[in-house]
């Protein structure tokens, strides 16, 4: 075997990133509950996923990475389109080459949430204009979505049920889901 490739697939020379738990959205994106809440994905190296007995090398796609204080990271492999392929890594153990690995600066404790969407204008499953997403309360257990409106309304929606349907990163917009009847409370 290849030298240089022989690192990947030797267990001594991994670290253990974490598990994956679930997928979400429509479109293949993985959620990983991670082995420490200091880890950080490093796009540019591949995870490598134990699958049937082997380490499988996989690349995450950078602007799809999430973090949640409940130690989840969400994030695409460049590879998986549908959930169909995400649901084969339910339970899967996800590695990372040991000195690759990247944590968050121990000195930083506010763990800042990489959220791709932050600044988006926000459009719901029928095209209504929510507003602009300004932040992301990050509730253990519940992030929700804050979305300011035309009028300095906030909107809060909840990360789990927002799936994303459709976005637009060159005129930053993203389309999603809202819970039937959410918007009906805000506005009364």
């Amino acid at each position: 075997m290849n030298q240089r490739l022989n690192k990947y697939f030797d267990k001594q020379e991994l670290t253990l990133f974490g598990i994956c738990v679930a997928f979400k959205g429509t479109k293949g994106d993985i959620v990983l509950k991670a082995e420490s809440p200091d880890y950080q994905v490093n796009s540019s190296e591949p995870i490598l996923v134990e699958l049937h007995g082997y380490l499988v090398p996989f690349f995450i796609e950078e602007d799809s990475i999430f973090y949640s204080k409940t130690d989840e990271i969400s994030f695409k492999f460049d590879t998986v389109n549908t959930n169909t392929e995400a649901s084969e890594f339910i339970g899967k153990k996800f590695y990372v080459l040991t000195d690759t690995m990247l944590t968050f600066d121990d000195e930083n404790s506010d763990k800042e949430i990489s959220f791709k969407y932050l600044n988006y204008s926000c459009y719901d499953q029928h095209n209504t204009f929510l507003g602009k997403i300004t932040d992301v309360d990050d509730i253990p257990g519940n992030p929700l979505l804050i979305i300011h409106d035309s009028f300095g309304k906030e909107i809060l929606v909840p990360v789990n049920a927002a799936e994303i349907l459709d976005e637009n990163d060159i005129i930053q917009t993203v389309k999603i889901t809202v819970p039937e009847g959410l918007l009906d409370i805000i506005d009364n």
